[in-house]
This record gives structure tokens, C-alpha cells and sequence, in this order.
């Protein structure tokens, strides 16, 4: 078989290379660069092809012409658009180290019956680190007290929870949203013995038990959680599912995260309810503009944790992707379902 690898700046097709050695099913192998040299430039293209999708630029005719007699592709950033299917007579798979696919035209892909495996679980324990840590940093004013003594060499004493600072151990939080990233969290979470509730119609309640947590609604789970993470998946019917309302429905000794994508939250409403002490803090790792303009409000705030998109963004993250697309490539190929399977459907025709 041959296999097309398309990296980036962020997973080199050195990486895919690595882990396509120990495959030996495809005899034909090509690696290729796409796209930004830059952390700067790709944070610019991957904000406009989350929007713009698939078209978002054109593919590289070098790497067209390369994907026209492949079997295989495996993509990271790159646009998979409805012209790769059209042309890729022999394409029997298309693989993506991403959790998302927005770079993939996905309806293309299910007419042309070709598979596409995403990889959501790539940066999931990375991304559950990152939400512990931005609880502990909120909680316990980390960043404040490093800010305050790294610019201002200032020793601080109050801060804005001065009175309610709280263990881990003990508290209620609250994840709304529970796949591969929101099971991580909890299963860190098990260390610290908080009180754990879950929002997310699409999950059955034993699934939750099992994971110790407790299946609520939405409501419940602001009303009551001392902490409310934020783990669920952008659609159009998620999009800003964190608004005034919700924010008003949480405790004022609070605190909110946010290590999922920005789209979910509007940050108006967030930095009101900051602002106002509707809730006592947040910590946040993305953002409708990044990097955040010198003259956002919320850099005025106190009571922010910043990271700056940071959450997936580790060394094992990328380089440990390619391998698990490629055994689930494995799975698919031996007759068996493979995980994370975004267009189901065509396993109705033959392999």
C-alpha cells in the first residue's frame, strides 16, 4: 500500500516517519512539509481553517499529486477538501492527528465511502494535566503572586478569594462535558477526592459512575460545583452555551475553566461575570483573538488566570499521534471498528 504523511511545525513528518516504520503494510511511502514555518504563522492558520474548514487554502500540487494514486493518507494540519476524494481513485482511509476535523471535508470523505479516523485522544492527557493545574493555579493565586513579585516585587497577601482559599480535597467540581479529555480529568481528579459531577446528555449515567462521577444537568452542575471545567465539543448547538444565564446560576465563591475551545464560552458575558464578582475567578487557555489584544478588558482583571493555548502542547502530544492513528488504521484494515471513527456509515460497504 502507499501511504501520503502530511506534517507541519507542529508534528514534522519526521514523526509520522518514525511510526510508519513499524507498520509493515505500506511499501510505498511519502513525507511531506505543510504549511507555516512559524508558531506565530500556524497560530494564524489554524484560527482561520477552524472557520474557513477545508478550503481553507489549497492543497500543494506536489502534494496532490502524490495523494492521486495513494491508499492511505495521514494529515495533521493540512485541508483535506472534496477535490482529494474526487481524484484519490485508490484512497481506502484518510488518517488525522487531530481531535478535530475541520480541516476535512467530511461529506466529501462519506460519499466517496472512505473512513476517516480523527485523534482526539492524542493531546488528552496533556490537556487534563493542563486543567489541574489551571485549577490549582486559580485556586491557590499561583500567577498573581509570581506577577506580582516577578514585576512588581511586590509580596502579596490578598488576593481575590483571601478568605476562601480551599483545598482540592472536599470540593465539588463540576465537568461539563465528558469524552476522552473530560474522563481524564476525572481520573486525575481521583487523587484530589473532590466530589465529581458530570454534564453531558450524549453519555450514559453508568459510564459516569464508573468513572466516579454523578450524571446531573447542566443547571445542577453550575449550582453546585466549586469549580466548573470546561471539556465539551464545539457544535452549533454548543457554541456559547456558557453565557450570562449560566454564569449567574454558579456559586460567587466559584471558580470556571476553560481548556476547551473558545467558541463554547462567551467571553463578554465571562468577563462581566468577572468583573461584577458574579463568580470569584477563571482560568482560561484560548481566546477569540489570539494572541489576546494589549487592549482586551480582560487583562484588566485580577481575578484571571491566563495560559496562552498551551494546554495540547506537549512533546508527547504529536509525536505519540502518528503510531496511534496507525494501529487504529491497523484495527480498521483487520475487519474490526476502529476508535474514533467520524463517519460510521460507510463501514456498511465492504473494505
Amino acid at each position: 500500500m502507499k501511504i501520503v504523511c502530511i506534517g507541519d511545525l507542529l508534528l514534522p513528518p519526521e514523526m509520522m516517519e518514525r511510526a510508519t516504520e513499524n507498520f509493515q503494510r505500506y511499501d510505498e511511502k511519502r513525507y511531506f512539509y505543510f504549511g507555516p514555518k512559524s508558531h506565530e504563522e500556524m497560530r494564524i492558520y489554524i484560527k482561520n481553517m477552524e472557520t474557513a474548514g477545508s478550503r481553507c487554502v489549497p492543497v500543494p500540487d506536489d502534494i496532490m499529486r502524490e495523494i492521486v494514486d495513494a491508499d492511505v493518507i495521514q494529515t495533521h494540519q493540512c485541508p483535506i477538501p472534496s477535490e482529494v476524494f474526487e481524484k484519490a481513485g485508490h484512497l481506502k482511509l484518510l488518517l488525522t492527528n487531530r481531535g478535530g476535523i475541520e480541516n476535512i471535508d467530511l461529506g466529501a470523505a462519506t460519499r466517496a465511502e472512505v473512513p476517516v479516523l480523527a485523534n482526539p485522544a492524542h493531546n488528552a492527557n496533556a490537556v487534563a494535566e493542563m486543567t489541574i493545574g489551571l485549577m490549582i493555579a486559580e485556586t491557590r493565586n499561583i500567577g498573581r503572586c509570581h506577577a506580582s513579585m516577578r514585576v512588581n516585587h511586590q509580596w502579596l497577601e490578598h488576593f481575590p478569594n483571601f478568605g476562601r482559599i480551599h483545598e482540592m480535597k472536599g470540593r465539588t467540581v463540576g465537568l461539563i462535558g465528558f469524552g476522552t479529555i473530560g474522563r481524564a480529568v476525572a481520573e486525575l481528579l481521583a487523587a484530589f477526592k473532590v466530589k465529581l459531577l458530570v454534564y453531558d446528555p450524549y453519555v450514559k449515567e453508568h459510564e459516569i459512575r464508573e468513572a466516579g462521577g454523578e450524571a446531573v444537568g447542566l443547571e445542577e452542575l453550575l449550582r453546585c460545583s466549586d469549580i466548573v471545567s470546561m471539556h465539551a465539543r464545539v457544535s452549533e448547538t454548543s457554541k456559547g452555551m456558557m453565557g450570562r444565564e449560566q454564569f449567574r446560576m454558579m456559586k460567587k465563591t466559584a471558580v470556571f475553566i476553560n481548556t476547551a475551545r473558545s467558541p463554547l464560552v462567551d467571553m463578554d458575558a465571562l468577563y462581566e461575570a468577572l468583573k461584577e464578582q458574579w463568580i470569584t475567578g477563571a482560568a482560561i487557555d484560548n481566546y477569540e483573538v489570539e494572541p489576546v489584544p494589549k487592549d482586551s478588558p480582560l487583562l484588566n482583571l485580577d481575578n484571571l488566570t491566563f495560559s496562552c493555548h498551551k494546554s495540547g502542547d506537549t512533546v508527547e502530544a504529536f509525536a505519540d499521534s502518528p503510531a496511534m492513528v496507525l494501529t487504529q488504521a491497523e484495527r480498521y484494515f483487520a475487519g474490526e471498528t476502529p476508535r474514533f471513527l467520524m463517519n460510521p456509515e460507510v463501514l456498511k460497504g465492504s473494505r
